[in-house]
């Protein structure tokens, strides 16, 4: 065979897409025969040297880790933007160990290192012959194991993004959405039914959500991923904060759960609109609750009032204001319902403050279950901490910073690794100071 022909055949053996899918790791193989090591000495000796020079690499495999290609969720021969872009995509929410993720990117940005790695595999699935039957069969589950659990953290990543505030609300200790309904799990979906002819928002949004298949395979998978991958101690919490839930209107708890479904961002929107409006109107809060005064008080009007149309609502107002005394909160009052966009934005801080109050008490709160009993707190209504609302926002709507390649320390990989669930119920933790 001809140079030019043999070239060509390497060519477009290396672009053969793999039949067996990189999620399911095809590159790492471990033979079903056993035979006498004296009969691989050679390899057994090519493999020490590797654990000599490349430690991780061999702790890796001989733990079950997946191969690099694996864990980065890409091919041999793939181009380095695409082994940039699945670096950066498995950072921000993976099972493995982010040493694990950096040694995976570290290695296949790097031609010489990828010819190496290559040769561990090879070699790694010539010693496998005479690794002891039960020692094969443990590393084939637990190399499995990891597969699995990472397909579900794949499946979880555009999930998590959809129900961001939800998952956070959960962890705080809200009730799921069959505990609200009172309808099982398993329920089929005529069950459901009854919800489409309620005028209730919240109904109408659960019936839309269960009576849709999809859907409702994603929500039973968030709470089952959130119950299967976070750590006993981080499902604790949520069942001492669950106490609190019950202290809450159902309304409220309605509502808060309303905006946490509508959009990922819902609640996020609704803080940063609170947190802007009470910016620009410092003179507001004193006609806010918890105090009693409200701008309706001062005026002599009740909030059915304030909901007819533009021309009877200015009419309703000039006729209140005309026979009050002008003092400087009646000043103040008319000048803010008078105007419709002012108005507006002041209704609707008083229509939600409740749910402000909540939110605010739910992430300010906090009690030791070892000496507090949920049971006997009084829990008092906070007034709104606009300062917090504003952090929260902040927090959660602002970009998280790429993360930067730091240098490697020697670790023990496979018995030290994080999950990333718990690892960001963390972080939510560090972010609202809980």
């Amino acid at each position: 065979m001809s140079k030019k022909k043999k070239k060509q055949k390497q060519s477009d053996s290396s672009t053969v897409k793999q039949e067996i899918s990189i999620l399911d790791d095809p590159y790492w193989k471990v033979s079903s025969i056993f035979v006498d090591m004296h009969r691989i000495g050679r390899f057994i000796s090519k493999f020490e040297r590797f654990e000599m020079r490349h430690p991780e690499w061999v702790d890796d495999l001989m733990g079950g880790t997946p191969t690099y290609y694996c864990v980065l969720g890409v091919e041999k021969g793939a181009a380095k933007s695409q082994i940039e872009q699945a670096y950066e995509n498995k950072l921000e929410f993976s099972s493995y160990a982010g040493e694990v993720i950096e040694e995976a990117f570290d290695v296949l940005s790097n031609s010489r290192l990828t010819k190496e790695y290559n040769k561990l595999l090879f070699i790694f699935e010539q010693i496998s012959k005479c690794m002891p039957p039960h020692d094969k069969i443990e590393l084939i589950k637990i190399h499995v194991d990891n597969i699995n659990t990472e397909k579900e953290y794949i499946r979880m990543g555009p999930i998590l993004e959809k129900y961001k505030w939800y998952y956070i609300l959960y962890m705080k200790g809200m009730p799921d959405l069959y505990e609200v309904t009172g309808i099982a799990q398993d329920s089929p979906e005529e069950a459901f039914k009854k919800y489409s002819d309620f005028d209730s928002k919240f109904m109408q949004k659960m019936y839309s959500l269960f009576s849709n298949k999809s859907l409702r395979e994603d929500y039973d998978f968030l709470i089952y991923f959130i119950n299967t991958h976070s750590e006993p101690d981080i499902l604790e919490k949520r069942e001492i904060h669950r106490r609190k839930w019950e202290q809450i209107d159902n309304q409220v708890v309605e509502k808060i759960i309303l905006n946490a479904l509508n959009e990922s961002s819902g609640i996020t929107n609704n803080i940063s609109r609170s947190s802007e409006t009470i910016n620009n109107n410092h003179d507001w809060l004193q006609y806010l609750p918890p105090n009693e005064e409200t701008f309706l008080s001062v005026l002599g009007l009740k909030m059915d009032s304030l909901s007819s149309e533009k021309k009877e609502v200015e009419k309703t107002l000039r006729e209140k204001y005309r026979y009050l005394e002008k003092t400087v909160k009646v000043n103040l009052a008319y000048s803010v319902l008078k105007n419709t966009s002012l108005r507006e934005d002041y209704l609707w801080l008083l229509e939600n403050h409740e749910m402000f109050d909540a939110l605010n008490d739910l992430f300010s709160t906090e009690f030791d279950l070892a000496e507090d009993d949920p049971d006997e707190i009084e829990w008092e209504d906070n007034e709104i901490t606009y300062e917090m609302m504003r952090k929260i926002f902040k927090s959660v709507s602002s970009e998280e910073e790429k993360p930067t390649k730091k240098k490697k320390s020697k670790r023990n990989r496979n018995r030290n690794r994080k999950n990333a669930i718990n690892h960001t119920q963390q972080t939510l933790e560090d972010i609202f100071e809980i």
